[in-house]
């Protein structure tokens, strides 16, 4: 019996859903020349967004920096955890004239993102009590986490991270907007990878099922 116009199209998805696995699984990894960069993130609750230019965090934000490949010059990958402001800021009080922020900097893929020798710092979540008035950078600044920008503002390291872009560019100074208190956490920087190998390993694995499955009904 000939395969219906249903199961040919499911057969062509299973199929497209095969190949890009195989893609993602098995492409090349950048090389020491590749194009790395920091870029900024703000999160409306549920995911990472790029905001628009000049935009200043208010009170309940949750921002973000992320450092990793950019390929295309057009910026990396958002950072891996979303976190939820009232689990990073919920005790935490502000006083008139103050916000508090959640401040995620994901330092990158210690396999895909860093330059190769480079061991990325563990990604960190923090709790801002700054200024009202206080800038994404601002926020940034501080005595642990102090920025290095190039003459357009950029990002180019933070945390000293990553070395090699700390020999050119300035740092900025603590800003009056450094943290008045912070509760902060880490996360685990090799759990992100594992689970992207295992879900493309099943995937994979699902789809030549389906596949097989469909070949015994409509052959």
């Amino acid at each position: 019996m000939l395969p219906s116009h249903r199961h040919k199209l499911l057969i062509r998805v299973t199929l497209g859903a095969l190949v890009l696995a195989a893609v993602s699984a098995f492409a090349p990894q950048p090389g020491p020349d590749s194009p790395r960069a920091w870029t900024f993130w703000q999160s409306d609750g549920l995911a990472w967004l790029l905001p628009e230019s000049g935009v200043v965090p208010e009170d309940g934000a949750v921002i973000g920096w992320r450092f990793g490949v950019s390929p295309d010059g057009a910026g990396t990958d958002s950072p891996r955890e979303v976190p939820v402001f009232d689990d990073v800021c919920g005790k935490q009080a502000a006083t008139s004239g103050q916000k508090r922020v959640v401040l995620a900097v994901d330092f990158g893929d210690g396999e895909v993102d860093a330059y190769p020798g480079d061991t990325p710092p563990q990604s960190t979540v923090t709790c801002v009590v700054a200024p009202e008035a206080a800038t994404s950078l601002q926020l940034l600044s501080s005595d642990t986490t102090r920025p290095r920008v190039d003459q357009t503002g950029n990002i180019l390291a933070v945390s000293g991270y990553p070395a090699k872009n700390t020999t050119t560019g300035r740092e900025l100074p603590i800003s009056q907007a450094a943290p008045a208190s912070a509760a902060s956490s880490s996360a685990e920087e090799e759990g992100a990878p594992v689970l992207l190998i295992a879900g493309g390993a099943a995937a994979v694995a699902a789809g030549v099922g389906v596949f097989f499955l469909l070949r015994r009904r409509t052959g």
